[in-house]
């Protein structure tokens, strides 16, 4: 009797053992492919002014335009929507303090791969809807103030791949209207 309580204790130590080293295998969160990392801060011109990107702790991003700053925590995306695996912000009513005509915004970050020069070009053109401006590194970044909604701030930055690499020269870049700060 006793050698059967001291297997059932073996077996139960051992399916615990076997349960808790299992746990991790399973809990295998999305790594979301993300531009900027916390400090990193993007200066962009566009046909719509002057426009300030900084991140903040995890995914905070905080928007300077026309002497003020709005911040937003962007959401991770679960699954890929348009080609991104990034983060997002859908701007459900009014969640800021008005500033210049805005109370809302919706924005996006993230990576968007591609096999060609070609096909991230078309991309580019094709998507762009918030005055996009691009460096020969595949940073792009777009934003625009609408008046829908209450007032409403479109912001996106994207990161171009193609195969796998960040490009290192794209027909049509505009390097000077984009600057970017790294946190020291």
């Amino acid at each position: 009797m006793i050698k059967n309580i001291f297997t059932l204790l073996l077996f139960a130590m051992a399916s615990l053992t076997l349960f808790a080293c299992s746990q991790g295998k399973n809990d295998n969160p999305i790594k979301n492919e993300i531009v900027m990392d916390e400090g990193m801060i993007i200066k962009v011109i566009n046909s719509y002014g002057e426009m300030q990107i900084a991140a903040g702790k995890g995914f905070v991003r905080n928007y300077t335009w026309n002497g003020d700053t709005r911040s937003a925590e962007l959401i991770p995306r679960k699954s890929r929507w348009n080609g991104s695996l990034g983060i997002y912000f859908p701007g459900e009513g009014k969640h800021w303090k008005e500033h210049d005509g805005i109370t809302r915004a919706v924005l996006e970050e993230g990576q968007q791969h591609f096999k060609t020069v070609e096909e991230a070009i078309k991309w580019i053109t094709k998507e762009n809807h918030w005055g996009y401006v691009y460096r020969d590194d595949g940073l792009v970044v777009g934003w625009e103030k609408m008046k829908g909604a209450g007032g409403t701030l479109g912001v996106s930055v994207w990161q171009i791949f193609i195969n796998g690499q960040k490009p290192t020269s794209l027909p049509g870049s505009q390097n000077t209207k984009i600057s970017v700060i790294l946190s020291s």
